[in-house]
């Protein structure tokens, strides 16, 4: 019997892994679509900010001489 939250999502996770895609009880069904697609790429852990570049700063540093 599933008497709390934790119980349903352990139902669902065996579900799952026997391959099962519809479930009726009790006049309730359930139906398990397709699992998120994660992406090839790996977690990074880079945040992207407003910050110069070490290249932007090189350049920011370099005096700007013009011909006169």
């Amino acid at each position: 019997m599933i008497n709390d939250l934790k119980d349903f999502e352990k139902f669902l996770k065996i579900c799952r892994k026997q391959g099962v895609t519809e479930v009726s009880i009790a006049g309730t069904t359930v139906k398990l679509g397709d699992l998120p697609i994660r992406s090839g790429e790996p977690d990074s852990d880079d945040i992207p900010t407003d910050e110069l570049s070490t290249e932007q700063l090189m350049f920011y540093h370099v005096p700007n001489e013009r011909p006169s």
